[in-house]
């Protein structure tokens, strides 16, 4: 109960979960876990600025979020998290998905990107694993979640701000490019992408250019410190892969981009990228003349 009064209550996620079942003094444990997790429900579609119901469904939360918060209320103990966190079904309703992402969107800052748990309950919570960066073989329920999103008005709004939003970590960033490149076969489909650029580069300017400026910087070291393997190499590759989608539209339909008015400040990143793409290419022929 702590951890559902924790994820309804803290107004961001700077504060981990309570730190352990075993603490009594980490806050609340009362409470009708049914009423809290459809609040839990409700306050995360409120905070995705969704309409209630959200995405038109009336469906109830369920209680399989309360097996989330029972893994994270265990996580100290890491083989018996991950076992609850194995006995959770897939997602029924709307207020289902909200309520998993009301808890798993909130306490994975707090866990390390190798931790197993971590993985597991991105699993669990398809819409987190959407918004973040879904474990392997999650891609496919991720895109089919995007597409039910994208076809609701709000919905559509909600997908696209949180994907404009700078990634905490380059699979992040890696993961949202691949998003974008199924967005490229007709106009309607390349609006969506126009839509994440705009919005990314109107709210989170300052974020998107100082990761553009930071390949910058590594390219005048020498191009080839794009393809080295330490962290500096591989958020830039990222910032790269991400880029990636509007600088194919820019190279195929850039009568169309001219006419966004609102999509400004990418002429960097799309010539970097231009750049990024001779420099695997000669990569590539230098590893074949080397053979």
């Amino acid at each position: 109960m702590r951890t559902l009064h924790w994820a309804i209550t803290e107004p961001d996620d700077s504060l981990p979960p309570p730190p352990s079942v075993r603490d009594r003094a980490a806050g609340p444990a009362t409470g009708d876990p049914v009423v809290l997790l459809e609040r839990l429900a409700r306050v995360t579609a409120a905070r995705l600025r969704l309409s209630d119901p959200p995405l038109g469904d009336d469906g109830p939360a369920g209680l399989e979020a309360l097996l989330l918060a029972a893994a994270l209320a265990v996580r100290d103990d890491a083989a018996a998290a991950e076992q609850v966190v194995g006995g959770v079904r897939e997602p029924r309703t709307v207020r289902d998905l909200m309520a998993r992402h009301g808890l798993v969107g909130r306490a994975l800052p707090a866990l390390a990107p190798q931790d197993a748990l971590r993985a597991g309950l991105l699993r669990a919570s398809p819409l987190t694993a959407l918004l973040d960066h879904p474990p392997p073989g999650g891609e496919g329920r991720c895109g089919q979640l995007l597409d039910r999103f994208l076809d609701h008005p709000e919905g559509r709004r909600t997908v696209v701000a949180a994907l404009a939003v700078p990634p905490a970590t380059p699979e992040t960033a890696r993961y949202r490019a691949a998003l974008l490149r199924r967005f490229r076969f007709t106009p309607g489909e390349r609006t969506v992408v126009y839509e994440v650029y705009e919005t990314a580069l109107l709210h989170h300017a300052r974020r998107y250019r100082e990761l553009t400026d930071a390949v910058r910087d590594l390219v005048r070291d020498g191009p080839a410190r794009l393809l080295a393997d330490d962290p500096p190499g591989r958020w830039a590759r990222a910032t790269l892969d991400w880029w990636e989608p509007l600088a194919v539209i820019a190279r195929r339909h850039p009568q169309e981009l001219r006419r966004r008015r609102m999509l400004r400040g990418h002429g960097t990143g799309v010539a970097l990228h231009r750049l990024y793409g001779g420099v695997r290419d000669w990569e590539g022929l230098r590893e074949v003349l080397d053979r």
